[in-house]
């Protein structure tokens, strides 16, 4: 014995013959499929560790004429529990400071910049990320804007 199935798709519904699958039972399927990919997630969010990562001061303003800022950074960092963590500035391969089985740690340093410089913390033995902050250089250039009434005029 055959049934008749509907099985929604993008373009619209397609009719087709099967003897044991059904459209609620495929609904049901494909909800429950969809729910589990959620709970995954949540899981893996939970599983992400939570660090605490800053920067201060986070910016410097150059003046006209300076082309280099020179300034003390403080970098800190927290965490809930003991890592193995190394901190990195972009385009360096050696780290700047590492900590091992810490749960905070801070690093002060002068830097001569001319451009936004990025720090990442990582875990010791690892590639990835766990946080990141930038360092921005800004150029304050005042522009001149044409007055709103000429000098000769009274009005």
């Amino acid at each position: 014995m055959t049934t008749k199935s509907l099985l929604h798709s993008s373009e619209g519904f397609t009719i087709f013959n099967g003897s044991t699958v059904s459209f609620i039972s495929l609904i049901a399927g494909l909800l429950a499929l969809s729910l589990s990919g959620y709970v995954v997630a949540d899981e893996q969010q939970k599983k992400l560790p939570v660090i605490q990562f800053s920067i201060k001061p986070r910016l410097c303003v150059l003046s006209a004429g300076e082309e280099v800022c020179r300034d003390e950074l403080e970098i800190t960092w927290a965490a809930e529990e003991a890592r193995s963590l190394c901190l990195y500035q972009s385009g360096e391969t050696l780290p700047l400071r590492c900590w091992e089985n810490e749960t905070r740690g801070a690093y002060q340093f002068n830097i001569s910049a001319s451009t936004s410089v990025d720090f990442h913390l990582r875990e010791e033995e690892g590639d990835q990320a766990l946080g990141s902050e930038v360092f921005e250089v800004v150029y304050d250039q005042k522009k001149f804007r044409r007055q709103r009434r000429n000098p000769w005029s009274f009005f």
